[in-house]
């Protein structure tokens, strides 16, 4: 059986160039971004306006907006309530989970094609360990890590996609994880036109920092209180 041949440098050097050229358009692209927020600014009532004005099509625009959000940082916090504002809470929520599991994908593959290969040939120790660990524990991790946002949502997508977590796991991370989140965004998006809807957006939103804070204690508590190996019999 033959081996399976090694790529040529020349194949080598052309994937380099267009992966450089990729990522200078990325590059070119948050300027642009950058500077049209510092120029102009961008408020609720500009993305609102811009999406109401695609009528029949304003809800592919939005879960399309929503996709492409982490390329360029636009925060999560406008366009989750927003969603709710535009369309209702309840097709806004269905709108908003599938931008938003389309977004963490998007911001998972671009970090993982630009920075992978990288984090992996620089990684070692500890952090090669901690690395392969979350190989094997990817689910649990991400689907904590959405369940008490500790971190932004992108930074978790990026950070995600530069370790070895696996895509399948991280998904169902996902698809399961930020369902708390989400619903307690939208329902505080939708209590802008039924006030309602803000007793369980706040009731969601204690529940999560209340789970948040528990974690925060039960870590503190394992690095100050490590657990004493059994007493062996006699």
């Amino acid at each position: 059986m033959n081996a399976t041949p090694a790529a040529s440098p020349v194949s080598l050097f052309s994937h380099n160039r267009v992966r450089k050229a990729l990522a200078a358009l990325w590059v070119l692209l948050l300027a642009a971004a950058g500077w049209y927020f510092f120029t102009h600014g961008i408020s609720v009532n500009q993305v609102r306006e811009y999406l109401t004005a695609y009528g029949m099509w304003s809800i592919p625009a939005f879960i399309l907006a929503y996709t492409v959000r982490p390329l360029v940082f636009f925060p999560t916090s406008i366009m989750t309530p927003l969603a709710a504002v535009l369309f209702g809470p309840w097709l806004g929520w269905i709108i908003t989970y599938i931008g938003e599991n389309l977004s963490a994908t998007v911001a998972f593959f671009t970090a993982r094609y630009f920075g992978r290969g990288f984090v992996r040939s620089h990684e070692k120790g500890f952090l090669k360990k901690y690395d392969e660990r979350l190989r094997d524990c990817g689910f649990e991790t991400i689907l904590l890590l959405r369940l008490i946002p500790l971190f932004p949502f992108d930074f978790v997508n990026y950070a995600a996609g530069l370790s070895a977590v696996r895509y399948r796991s991280y998904l169902a991370g996902t698809l399961l994880g930020v369902i708390p989140g989400l619903t307690a965004y939208i329902f505080l998006g939708g209590s802008l036109t039924d006030p309602r809807l803000l007793i369980p957006s706040l009731a969601l939103f204690a529940l999560i920092t209340a789970a948040a804070h528990w974690r925060h204690r039960h870590i503190a508590r394992r690095k100050k209180d490590p657990v004493a190996p059994a007493d062996t019999a006699a």
